[in-house]
């Protein structure tokens, strides 16, 4: 094994924080949590559903402490938070919190 140079290290740094998860939604409902990940995956963006397992598992039986957290990679977040600011489906969200 041959090791890592400084440079590609920092590089890996950079690399893995563009591709860790940040929140850019919270929703009350997992529904609407789904409807959002469908509009962000239609403009090419991937994004998921922290612990939807779990929230599928309970239903509405324990909604989510602070909402359902929608998250994006780092990289995809500031064009995420722009789709999501001119959609009616996060207003509605918005609204009800």
């Amino acid at each position: 094994m041959e090791p890592i140079s400084p440079k590609d290290a920092a590089n890996s740094a950079e690399t893995e924080a563009a591709f860790s998860l940040t929140t850019v939604c919270h929703c009350p409902t997992l529904n609407e949590a789904q409807m959002l990940v469908s509009l962000l995956g239609s403009f090419g963006i991937t994004a998921i559903i922290d612990s939807e397992n779990y929230f599928r598992m309970l239903g509405s039986m324990m909604p989510g402490v602070g909402g359902i957290r929608v998250q994006v990679r780092q990289l995809d977040a500031e064009a995420a938070l722009e789709i999501l600011n001119e959609s009616p489906v996060s207003q509605t969200t918005e609204d009800a919190e």
